[in-house]
């Protein structure tokens, strides 16, 4: 058995631009005796030429190759009842350029009747994701709703096929051929009970001629509402977008399927058309078909009356319409499963033990694309997990393969495939294998999947490659949404880090600075203050000597004596200012006296203090801290406040430090409280947190600020040995 998944064997043949096309497949739909019954508008675009239509033709005409249905049944013969054939060849595009296109065959059987939907890629494989779709919805639908007309429930679990990935409700309408038009599924229909909804599509969806169900019957087209005019009544029903597609087939319109864009979904635009098109095309398929079989059915019946004979054929289509069901629902659990977690390494986990068991597999591994190539951590062999490293680089290998081309790599006869690496341990004794990519939402591989070995089988069936196809693209949003999470988180912990970096230079630069203020303080009070000392005593000496001589020289000396007196007086403001001597000497509540004392005199605002002692294993650096936000409090209150007085209250509570400062002045507001300009606040802040403790600042229009400093009386750790703060007594 060959390997049919290898979709680009033999594309060294075809032009280096091959693979340069970002063109959107374009979808046929062709009878067993190769007539076109429907096309979707990007098949009407390539290859309907001018003054003509595709409806009705046939296939050879299109197609330059004239025996590629012959061609493709001959292969599908070969590869067995699986009904899926891929290979390439020459089309005819409407100006008549032929192109080389890879065309995917899918075979549909309906009792007597063969469809044979083609699936057209040209020039490339940049549309694989829109395959993809294509590929899933066929699986789908035929499972659902193709193989038989007999079930009522059939349009609402279609209409559940598209909730919520393509519309927040859908509904399904048919025509009957006395030209009546029933509606026969709405879901969810709970939205019935909205009476604005039941308005629109009781009277408005069938009544209007511009947007609504006439406007389809009349001119077979599509409608695309991308925005809804807020004063329609569909706007009132919560609609902001919505599409009416038609159901043609056979040059008919079988119905309509309408798609609604609520709260959940954007505005629906082209690439939502081209894809609800696609779907309708084939569900309009599935019905004319089944109104044939339909009929085949009851003369079948009849004439099984008369011979005594029945058919299993219900039977049948009911056994492969639940089967169909249970994939559905398998896809949607995985789904959820997949989502549920931000781990990129558990869904690659739990996607290889998924996809092993959906398929029969013995074994399996998943793993992410790298700068190297292909890489894994690990596989599972009968469910048991086995650590393995490697990375597999671009065309290396069966994952390399993949990485290179974007397509998934069968092989039926693992052990005569050249691609498998038979050093590797991993592949010892493999039999079949199927490796499916990953891809992200510009066609990127991003990972990949790798299943091995089907139990009871020589290899893996048609249907086990597609359902590895479908589980693709929900494993691709699993992936991309994890990978964004986490590189947020690494961008938020970087800026934690240049954040924690920033607060510790500023520390240490305050630390720096508090170093050359004890030191200019020395210098202030050691050198300059004894060299002024010294000549106020010579200065002394002089006025006495000169006083017997000459009284105006006594007099000058005396001014300048005074001067000197003035000069040392500042020199100790500034030494004191520096650094307050008595913060060494007598600590933190003196210096806090000291301070507001000196700043009543200068200002003239009066300071009630309420002063306690404190721990004397209080340390140098955070009563240095707690001082230097006070005088900074201080500060702002002089400059901004326009108070008349200022209350102090110094207090040890547990194992805290606590400076209150309030003023009774016009109170700050809140957006001048976190201004990026408020310097002094963002410093006062910033020396608080660095010592584990917090600062927080409140005003009240008209009642003043209160500022309050919370400092542990001891470092308090986390388990990195970084400090942390412990509030809880104080928030009591």
């Amino acid at each position: 058995m060959r390997d049919e998944l290898q979709l680009l064997d033999g594309h060294k043949n075809y032009p280096e631009d091959w693979f340069d096309s970002d063109a959107i497949p374009a979808m046929m739909i062709v009878d067993s005796k190769g007539q076109i019954t429907s096309v979707n508008q990007s098949a009407r675009t390539l290859y309907e030429k001018p003054g003509e239509t595709l409806d009705g033709k046939h296939i050879n005409e299109v197609v330059i190759t004239p025996e590629i249905l012959e061609f493709s049944t001959e292969n599908i013969k070969q590869i067995g009842e699986e009904r899926v054939w891929t290979g390439h060849f020459l089309l005819e595009e409407a100006d008549g350029k032929k192109t080389w296109t890879t065309i995917s065959i899918v075979e549909l059987r309906r009792g007597r009747q063969r469809l044979s939907c083609l699936i057209c890629q040209p020039h490339g494989m940049f549309g694989f994701e829109e395959v993809e779709k294509i590929n899933r919805s066929i699986v789908e639908i035929d499972g659902l709703f193709g193989l038989f007309a007999g079930d009522d429930d059939v349009f609402p679990k279609l209409a559940r096929l598209f909730i919520p990935e393509m519309a927040d409700w859908c509904c399904i309408h048919l025509f009957q051929s006395d030209g009546a038009i029933d509606r026969v599924a709405v879901e969810p229909a709970d939205v019935l009970r909205n009476q604005q909804v039941y308005d629109w599509l009781q009277n408005d969806l069938p009544n209007d001629e511009k947007d609504g169900l006439p406007a389809v019957f009349q001119n077979g087209k599509m409608i695309l509402v991308h925005e809804v005019n807020p004063v329609r009544r569909a706007a009132d029903a919560g609609i902001r977008s919505y599409m009416i597609v038609p159901m043609r087939y056979r040059q008919k319109i079988r119905g309509t399927i309408t798609f609604t864009a609520g709260k959940m979904h954007k505005p629906y635009d082209q690439a939502s058309a081209s894809l609800a098109e696609n779907l309708a095309m084939h569900i309009a398929a599935n019905l004319g078909e089944v109104t044939l079989l339909g009929e085949e059915a009851n003369d079948e019946a009849v004439e099984g009356q008369k011979r005594g004979e029945c058919t299993g054929e219900l039977q049948q289509a009911l056994a492969q319409l639940k089967q169909s069901e249970e994939v559905i629902q398998s896809l949607f659990r995985l789904s959820n499963k997949l989502n549920a977690t931000l781990d990129v390494d558990i869904i690659l986990d739990t996607l290889a033990q998924e996809a092993i068991q959906m398929v029969g597999g013995e074994s399996g591994f998943a793993g992410l694309r790298t700068a190297e190539g292909m890489s894994v951590h690990k596989y599972y062999q009968n469910g048991e997990e086995i650590p393995f490293e490697h990375t597999w680089a671009p065309g290396e290998g069966i994952p390399g393969w993949v990485l290179k081309y974007k397509v998934p790599y069968g092989a039926s006869d693992a052990a005569e495939d050249p691609m498998l690496q038979r050093e590797l341990a991993i592949n010892e004794n493999v039999r079949s294998v199927i490796c499916t990519p990953i891809l992200d939402t510009v066609g990127e591989v991003i990972a990949y999947f790798n299943i091995r070995n089907k139990k009871g089988a020589e290899g893996f069936s048609i249907s086990d490659q597609e359902l590895l196809l479908t589980l693709a693209p929900v494993a691709s949003i699993a992936i991309q949404n994890a990978k964004t999470y986490q590189q947020r988180q690494e961008s938020l912990s970087e800026l934690e880090e240049t954040a924690r970096q920033l607060k510790e230079l500023a520390a240490s630069l305050e630390a720096a600075r508090e170093e050359e203020r004890l030191q200019v303080a020395q210098e202030l009070h050691d050198e300059l203050g004894q060299a002024l000392a010294a000549i106020k005593f010579d200065l002394a000496w002089l006025t006495e000597q000169l006083g017997k001589r000459d009284e105006t020289l006594s007099q000058k000396t005396i001014d300048i004596s005074s001067q000197v007196n003035s000069l040392i007086n500042t020199v100790r403001k500034i030494a004191a200012q520096l650094r307050p001597g008595m913060l060494d000497d007598l600590g933190l509540a003196a210096s806090i006296e000291w301070q507001a004392h000196d700043f009543e005199k200068h200002s003239g605002i009066k300071c009630n203090l309420s002063l306690s002692e404190i721990n004397p294993n209080f340390g140098r650096d955070k009563a240095i801290a707690i001082f230097r936000i006070f005088q900074e409090a201080l500060t702002n209150i002089m400059h901004y406040a326009d108070a008349k007085t200022v209350t102090v209250i110094l207090k040890q509570l547990n194992e805290w430090l606590i400076l209150e400062v309030h003023d009774d002045g016009r109170g700050i507001k809140e957006e001048d409280i976190n201004a990026v300009h408020a310097l002094g606040l963002i410093g006062m802040r910033e020396r608080a947190e660095h010592l584990g403790g917090s600062l927080k600042i409140r005003g009240e229009s008209g009642l003043g600020t209160t500022l309050t400093v919370t400092i542990p009386l001891e470092n308090k750790q986390d388990n990195d040995g970084r400090e942390v703060e412990d509030n809880e007594n104080l928030n009591r």
